[in-house]
């Protein structure tokens, strides 16, 4: 079921963030620090400094992102709940995707990850039926079909090679794509990065995830852990590619994408301004 891949993947990011004092610049990135006052002295000016983080050099913090702050009015809770998943994922979930990956052949990994994208195609066939967009239903129900055949249960990507690509979507974007407006942006304990329309899909979604049929609870556990655990190890190269606040980063990037998602990728205007001196002349960026 890919509404439950897309929210894990942004709630592992979510999970992985540390706190400003833990975070190095962004290579290429210069952050200047305000010079403090003469009454501020000692631990207040240490605290002072660990709080700014300097001006965002993001594409999802500058331009247009405005609209993105204006659909996030619980921030103040849903940092909160950002804070306990990174308590979850740093003492947890992280620690396992280290070891799985340590254990792990990269070959092994690979056929793990493709048997578990090969079960999403089945909720995005749906979807994508659901949305009346019947060339992308059909792709995806190929890809299934043939992944599933000869490319024995998804463990070997046959379709890719026959141009049958890779195309996600879920019941979000359906009903999006019907004028079912998201409503505020909200973050999940452990799930992460959601909408009111988001979350309201979580549960009938489940029902396009092959796992949820598996009838013995031990089993049906083990797959959910394995799914979650290979899921977090393939993102650990990505984290460095989170810059400025990371709180706000995730949160725009995720909204955009839904943007693009369910009106298209004409509806999300870029986010940089046309010209950025400060872009151009940085040759770390």
């Amino acid at each position: 079921m890919r509404v439950w891949i897309f929210a894990l993947l942004w709630a592992s990011l979510a999970g992985c963030a540390h706190s400003p004092a833990e975070m190095d610049p962004a290579p290429g990135e210069n952050r200047e620090r305000p010079v403090a006052d003469d009454a501020m002295t000692g631990q207040a000016a240490v605290a002072a400094e660990d709080d700014d983080w300097g001006e965002d050099s993001t594409p999802f913090s500058r331009g247009n992102a405005g609209q993105f702050e204006e659909r996030d009015p619980w921030e103040g809770f849903n940092r909160k709940i950002f804070g306990f998943n990174d308590f979850v994922d740093r003492y947890a979930i992280k620690p396992a995707a280290k070891g799985y990956r340590w254990i792990t052949p990269q070959w092994l990994d690979d056929t793990v990850t493709r048997f578990f994208s090969n079960l999403g195609d089945i909720g995005d066939s749906v979807n994508y039926v659901l949305q009346w967009r019947w060339g992308e239903a059909g792709n995806n129900l190929g890809r299934f079909t043939v992944n599933t055949t000869l490319g024995i249960a998804g463990l070997f990507d046959v379709a890719s090679r026959m141009d049958l690509n890779n195309s996600d979507t879920n019941l979000d974007v359906t009903l999006g794509r019907w004028g079912v407006p998201s409503g505020p942006y909200l973050v999940l304990p452990i799930l992460g990065p959601s909408t009111v329309r988001d979350t309201g899909t979580l549960y009938p979604s489940a029902y396009l995830w092959p796992p949820t049929y598996i009838e013995d609870d031990l089993t049906r556990y083990g797959v959910a852990a394995l799914y979650g655990v290979d899921l977090r190890a393939d993102l650990l190269d990505l984290e460095r590619n989170i810059v400025g606040d990371r709180y706000t980063f995730i949160r725009n990037a995720y909204l955009q994408r839904r943007l693009v998602q369910v009106e298209g990728e004409d509806a999300a205007t870029p986010a940089l301004p046309d010209e950025d001196p400060e872009l151009e002349s940085n040759d770390g960026w």
